[in-house]
Parts: C-alpha cells; sequence; structure tokens
C-alpha cells in the first residue's frame, strides 16, 4: 500500500472515512491537512530510498509551524507500526495528534538487510536525515520537535536525546532499556517523560529508567519516570493522551547559556555552540562545560579533550566586542571572533591555545565524518564454539579495564536467526558508522566484579546449553582458557581449564550480561553480583583497543573455548 517512490498515496482522512489517490509531491510542494503520506528519502549512508510515514492534523495549513513528534519504532516494526498496527493501538497516536495539531513524523529503523538496528549507526543517521527531509519539504516549528519511542525506540529516544541534545525540545522513551548514565550530563536542557509498564519486565526499567531520572535528579535536571499500574510493554492505550499534551508543552532550549556536553567519540561531541573534536584518552568520554558570563566571558572546563570549538552564539554575546576565553580560570582568548568564526581550543602538551578561524560545520547526517581502522583480518561471530569476534571483543574489553578475565557471548547480538550487526570484510576502511553498525547493539557501560574461579566455572559451564539456538550463550573468554564435553552430566561438563577454582578473580563483562537474564546465564546469581559500572563502553573500549593496534583490527581462533 505504501510504495518507496516519488509518487505517493496521499490518505486525507474526512471522517471516519479515508480517501486514498495518487500526488506526486515535488520537493516545495505544499500540503494541508488532514493528511496521511507515505514519503521517502534518499540515504547519505547508501543512497538506498528509506520510507518514512507524515502525519499532517486538520489544523496544518502549511504557513504556521507545526510542532513535530517524532516517532520510532520497536523491534520488528517499521514506517507504519505507528500508523496501522493493532499492536500499537491501531494509530492511536495519529488520532491523539490530530486533536492537537500536532505532526508526526514515523522513520524505518532497520538496514537494508531488515536488520534493527537499535536507532544507532545507519539508523540514527536515517532519524536525523528524515526530520531535516521533513523540515525542508514542510512547515515545522524547530522549536517544538520531540522524540519518542517504544522499546527499541524508546532506548533509542535517550540514545539520540543524549548525543543530539541541541535537536530536541524533550524526549519520551517507552518502555525502554539501557542507557549511559555518564551522558545524562548532557540533557541539562532536555526534558526527559520516561513512561513504563509496572508489569513490564523489571530489567527494562532497572537498566534504563530507574538509573536514569535517578541520575538526572541527581543533576537537577527535568527527569520524570511514570510506572503505569497494571500494564506490560505496552502502555499506549492508556498513556498516549497524556503523552502528546506533555509533548506539545515541550520547547527547545535555543540559546543556552550554559552547556555541557560528553562524547566518546567525536561525531557526537557537537551541541549548540560547542563542539568536542578530538578526545584525549580514548575510550573514556570527554567533556566540555561552558558558561557565558558577564563582560563578554565564556567560562570554560574541559575533561579529557583534545581539541574543542566555541561558536559564539549573537543571541548571548556582543560579536562586535571582544570575546574572554577563560579556561579552567586561566585567559585563553581575548579577541574579535565574528559571526562566521569560531574559537578553536588546541591542547599541545599541558598547555592550550586558542585561535579565531573560519567557522566550519560539518553534518550530523555525513557517515564518512571519522576513521576508526582497517580490517586485517575480520572478526565474526561464525562458528558455534570459539569466534574471532568474542576473542576480539573480550581482549579489548580485559585490556581497557584491567581485568583478569573478560567474558561475553552472542546473546543480545543475535536477532532470531540473524545477527544485529553487520559484517566487515578484510581490507575495508572503518568508518565510525560502519563501527556502530558491525557491533550494534552494543553499547552498554562494561562492568566489573570479583568471583572465585569455582563460582565463574560454574557461571560458564550454566551457559553450556543444548536446545536449538542456545549456542548463543555459550561463553566466550579472554585471560583463561576451558574444554568442555556436552556428553557429560551437568556441572560436570567443563573437562580442562586454567581457571584456578580458589582463585579470586576480577571479571568484567557488558553490564547487561548480568542485569538481563535474556544474555547471560549466572548459575543462580541474577540480582546478586555487587558489580562496579566503568566509564568505558564496550564500543569505546573496541575503539580503544583498535586505536591501541595503530588502528588494525584483526582476530584469530587461539583454542581459548573447546569442545571435546
Amino acid at each position: 500500500m505504501y510504495p518507496n517512490s516519488f509518487t505517493k498515496h496521499l490518505l486525507i482522512v474526512v471522517g471516519l472515512t479515508v480517501i486514498a489517490w495518487h500526488a506526486s509531491l515535488g520537493a516545495d510542494t505544499p500540503a494541508v491537512g488532514p493528511a496521511d503520506i507515505a514519503l521517502s528519502f534518499t540515504s547519505p549512508f547508501d543512497g538506498t530510498q528509506q520510507p518514512y510515514r507524515l502525519y499532517l492534523p486538520s489544523a496544518y495549513d502549511g504557513n504556521q509551524p507545526t510542532p513535530l513528534l517524532v516517532a520510532m519504532h520497536g523491534t520488528g516494526g517499521d514506517q507504519n507500526k505507528y500508523f496501522d498496527d493493532a499492536a500499537y493501538h491501531n494509530g492511536v497516536y495519529k488520532q491523539e495528534a490530530e486533536k492537537r495539531g500536532l505532526a508526526i513524523l514515523c522513520p524505518f529503523g532497520n538496514d537494508s538487510l531488515n536488520r534493527p538496528t537499535e536507532w544507532r549507526g545507519v539508523g540514527e543517521i536515517h532519524v536525523l536525515a528524515a526530520i531535516e527531509e521533513v523540515q525542508r519539504r514542510f512547515c515545522i516549528d524547530p522549536e517544538r520537535i520531540v522524540l519518542t519511542g517504544q522499546s527499541m525506540g524508546g532506548t533509542g529516544t535517550t540514545y539520540l536525546c543524549c548525543r543530539y541534545p541541541d535537536v530536541f525540545a524533550a524526549g519520551i522513551p517507552l518502555a525502554s532499556t539501557y542507557g549511559h548514565v555518564s551522558l545524562v550530563a548532557n540533557l541539562r536542557h532536555v526534558p526527559m517523560l520516561y513512561v513504563h509498564g509496572a508489569k513490564d519486565w523489571p530489567a527494562y526499567a532497572k537498566t534504563g529508567p530507574i538509573p536514569l531520572t535517578k541520575e538526572m535528579e541527581r543533576l537537577g535536571y527535568d527527569g520524570t519516570l511514570r510506572m503505569i499500574p497494571e500494564v506490560s510493554h505496552n502502555t499506549m492505550a492508556v498513556s498516549t493522551e497524556r503523552v502528546v499534551e506533555w509533548a506539545l508543552q515541550q520547547r527547545r532550549t535555543a540559546h543556552p547559556r550554559h552547556v555541557t556536553h560528553r562524547a566518546y567519540f567525536p561525531p557526537h561531541g557537537r551541541a549548540w555552540w560547542v563542539e568536542i573534536q578530538a578526545v584525549d584518552r580514548i575510550g573514556w568520554f570527554a567533556e566540555v562545560d561552558a558558561k557565558i558570563e558577564a563582560g563578554n566571558q565564556i567560562h570554560v572546563t574541559l575533561k579529557n579533550a583534545a581539541r574543542v570549538v566555541l561558536r559564539p552564539d549573537a543571541g548571548l554575546l556582543d560579536l562586535a566586542a571582544s570575546i574572554v576565553v577563560r579556561l579552567d580560570g586561566a585567559s585563553v582568548f581575548n579577541a574579535l571572533c565574528t559571526s562566521d568564526q569560531e574559537i578553536l581550543l588546541v591542547k599541545d602538551a599541558a598547555r592550550w591555545t586558542a585561535i579565531a578561524q573560519p567557522r566550519r560545520i560539518a553534518s550530523h547526517t555525513d557517515p564518512r565524518s571519522m576513521i576508526i581502522g582497517v580490517v586485517e583480518q575480520a572478526p565474526e561471530w561464525s562458528g558455534d564454539v570459539e569466534t574471532t569476534l568474542g576473542n576480539w571483543l573480550t581482549d579489548a574489553m580485559r585490556d581497557i579495564s584491567g581485568a583478569d578475565i573478560a567474558i561475553c557471548n552472542k546473546g543480545h547480538f543475535r536477532h532470531g536467526k540473524h545477527f544485529r550487526g553487520a559484517s566487515v570484510k578484510a581490507g575495508q576502511t572503518v568508518y565510525l558508522i560502519d563501527f556502530i553498525n558491525w557491533l550494534r547493539p552494543s553499547e552498554s557501560a562494561l562492568a566489573t566484579f570479583s568471583m572465585r574461579g569455582a563460582d565463574l566455572l560454574e557461571v560458564i559451564e550454566d551457559n553450556i546449553r543444548d536446545k536449538p539456538g542456545e549456542s548463543r550463550f555459550l561463553v566466550q573468554v579472554s585471560g583463561c582458557r576451558y574444554r568442555f564435553d556436552r556428553k557429560r552430566a551437568k556441572g560436570k561438563r567443563i573437562v580442562f581449564t586454567d581457571i584456578e577454582p580458589d582463585r579470586e578473580y576480577k571479571v568484567v563483562c557488558n553490564s547487561s550480561a548480568i542485569t538481563r537474564t535474556d544474555i547471560l546465564h549466572l548459575a543462580g546469581r541474577y540480582d546478586q553480583l555487587a558489580y562496579e559500572l566503568l566509564e568505558p563502553n564496550i564500543l569505546s573500549a573496541a575503539w580503544y583497543f583498535t586505536n591501541k593496534h595503530k588502528g588494525k583490527i584483526s582476530a584469530r581462533l587461539e583454542g581459548r573455548v573447546e569442545e571435546k
């Protein structure tokens, strides 16, 4: 019903009647509401046509800017989910938007092979590109763009709001899960409303909305968690009206005097008038905290940054007068910076210098903005026992954490019969977007815990499973070896290991592996491990490891895990 071409079905709702006809919408063709339109844009990543649905309410006349709710679907969904699907209550969001004069944009969150992106990598670029496309073609209020999503889309809402906080007026994650608590600092000017069913799987709230809103409360930010009684994973039937009302109350902070922004990767380093362009210690986040003070001054504090740009906001500073930049209390710049210039701060050894230079702003949707490295021998998940990607990831985790042993498995990397991540090939130059696409959805923080060798062996054996599809639980390791025999009785399946039963080990893993029961079995220890969350996450640890090996990505089988 919704072909991916420039000639689309335009649906106009009149009362309870839906009338459909073909309309060729040119790039600048105005439209009036009510209209339910299926459109597409050209992907900046691979040139494919990417579908999206757009609803324009009756109040839309093409002249007055209209608020926009960007709604991202969950795993297994598509751009039509919010509009037509019974699981999403048959277009209840569209119905509520019509009542309140709100436009709704629903992008597509899977890649070219229909793998869920978790709204990362190509997924995040497509969200941003869809927003840009709709703003170009329709009269959208840039100060009233609110982001929301269900399940995978809810988790993606936190991800995108933390990385592009100046784009959105607010975020409304529904039934979301893990997020980076360390990046919550970026939400100083982005209110967040988390909506969660009280009967939803506890791990979802426990690893996402609960710690995220607690951190927002600690920082004095506007973060709210609404737990809906007697409801499970999907709250739309009872929460949509309040969600849409809340969305309409939000306005983007366009000219903040105080900006705090953290980023693990430079392409995620820009927010409002500051930008982190280089990280000093790869693997850990860099931070810029900048305030505009009286006297045409900018006071800046930096952490783990090697190169930062300030783009003075004419709405906050007098660009006809000298601007003073004080970095960690010391004056580093006192000169003019015109509207077509920016102030570059560069760290040289222990000294910072600052100069005015021509203003350059890269696009958020540039897929080739950062090179990570080059593949020599591609790490991959193929293999039922030891895998090269398991070896490579656990080596990276153990190296950055200093742990004795690192563990992981295919767990959440797998979706049905396929892996969520795209593959990389020998000889390939890997850009950041390729890196994210390859390792998705793995961007949870790393966690460490202490455990006796005998207990660790119980955990490893608990993941030697026999049912079809359960091979994904088999533990991959760094810092140790083991051999197992499936023919033996449970409890006696590990026939060789160099793990010492009485030794205490520091173990590192993906934090999701010990907070979600569908990723790693813990031999009865779920919710009992005392663990510490680390600042690096798996993706930043992988960049650290690649950089340590001079940009070369390579892995091989080493007999760490063997089956007799």
